[in-house]
């Protein structure tokens, strides 16, 4: 019988689980420098809430069915909606408030390279505060994952649905507002899909010579000083907040940034700054993270009066750029390995590994009766700093061999004087 999994899952082996642990545990040590507080969403919300984020479309896109009492309900795609729906329904929350989340998804998206249908992010958010400082601090903190992370060629590219909109209503005189959201959609496939294919596959929605206007001014990309000197020579008024966004990420020293129009996001519901990060050794992943400012989801759930920023970070995407670009380095394992020369000695290899082990260094040991030459074979490729050899005539006098698996070096070490040695 052939034992596989459902399409769009897979299991995480060892090399990307210690991937994985090293980006959480990257990411909670970020969130505690900029002062996130870190919480988990339910992994499961009421339909009903799912569809004021998305609309009823979202059914197609997510894992949803009806619980043993008959209620509908889904797994989350996000973590946004869970820590909106927290914030909007705790008004005795001091605001602003500034949470980090890290957690599993589910989508049911077609599969493809570095998108699964069981996935990861992390992700934090601000709520409260409609301030630029609020979307600059987003982006630092995710400047400064990236560079703890060792992605050192990652971009952060960086948009403003309110520039795109002026652009659309004062250059190409579109009011109606669900064609200009038609036309953000369309601009956000630029990249994903050729020009001809975005054009013809919104043929019947848009007026082609519009629609190829859009485009090219999605194409305005560049240092911030080219492009905000382009959007100048176009009078278009919103550009100021991103004069001050840049202003203050060049304060905060964040250096790896580029404007970019044609980054408008596809969620409806982002009404600002909105950026995209990329490694430029890894283009063929997309967007190793994405966010920005959506002041109309606190909205739709009741809290007019609340500003939202944040940022979400793909975990699996994450890890296939950091295989990409040698971060990877040895799995964090066993840092001694307790060998035994003959099998009467397992016994007293089990206390000295104990002893190792509740002072905190991380030891192996043989558990299969191998012999002393398959156990520092065993050993050698667990890539060990020392193996501990317990020998008849060494422990009868309260002794031990140690070895250096580096240099080679052996020393026979008193038992008591193990653990400082190795420390």
């Amino acid at each position: 019988m052939k034992l596989s999994l459902p399409r769009g899952m897979r299991d995480f082996e060892p090399e990307s689980y210690s991937l994985f642990e090293k980006i959480r545990s990257v990411f909670l040590d970020v969130c505690r420098l900029y002062d996130f507080k870190i919480m988990e969403p339910s992994p499961i919300e009421l339909i009903s809430t799912l569809k004021m984020k998305s609309g009823p479309a979202i059914l197609n896109e997510i894992y949803h069915f009806k619980d043993k009492s008959g209620r509908e309900v889904g797994l989350r795609f996000d973590l946004t909606v869970g820590l909106t729906r927290y914030v909007v329904s705790h008004r005795e929350l001091s605001l602003p408030i500034k949470l980090g989340s890290f957690g599993s998804m589910w989508r049911y998206d077609e599969p493809q390279y570095g998108r699964y249908r069981w996935f990861h992010q992390w992700n934090v958010e601000i709520f409260g505060s409609k301030s630029i400082e609020a979307d600059a601090e987003v982006i630092d903190f995710t400047s400064t994952i990236m560079s703890k992370l060792g992605i050192n060629s990652a971009s952060i590219e960086i948009g403003d649905r309110s520039v795109v909109e002026e652009f659309i209503k004062s250059e190409l005189k579109i009011e109606d507002k669900s064609k200009i959201l038609e036309m953000l959609r369309a601009l956000d496939k630029v990249g994903r899909k050729s020009v001809n294919e975005v054009l013809n596959e919104y043929s019947d929605k848009i007026e082609r010579e519009s629609l190829e206007r859009l485009i090219q001014f999605g194409g305005i990309k560049g240092s911030a000083e080219e492009v905000l000197n382009r959007l100048k020579e176009l009078n278009l008024k919103s550009q100021v907040n991103l004069e001050k966004l840049i202003d203050s990420l060049n304060s905060r020293g964040v250096k790896n940034v580029l404007l970019n129009m044609g980054v408008v996001r596809g969620l409806d519901y982002y009404t600002g700054i909105v950026f995209e990060v990329f490694d430029r050794e890894c283009v063929e992943l997309g967007a190793l993270a994405g966010g920005g400012r959506y002041d109309a989801l606190p909205e739709v759930f009741g809290r007019a009066d609340m500003g939202a920023t944040g940022v979400a970070g793909g975990v699996e995407r994450i890890i296939l750029a950091l295989k990409k670009v040698g971060g990877v380095g040895k799995i964090n394992g066993a840092k001694v390995y307790v060998a035994y020369a003959k099998p009467d000695m397992i016994i007293h290899a089990g206390k000295i590994t104990s002893m190792l082990r509740r002072n905190g260094i991380p030891t192996d040991m043989d558990i299969s009766g191998r012999s002393l030459k398959r156990q520092m074979e065993v050993a050698s490729s667990k890539s060990v700093k020392y193996v501990v050899l317990i020998a008849p005539r060494e422990y009868s006098e309260g002794k031990v061999i140690l070895r250096d698996m580096g240099s080679g070096e052996e020393r026979v070490i008193k038992v008591d004087e193990l653990i400082p040695y190795v420390k």
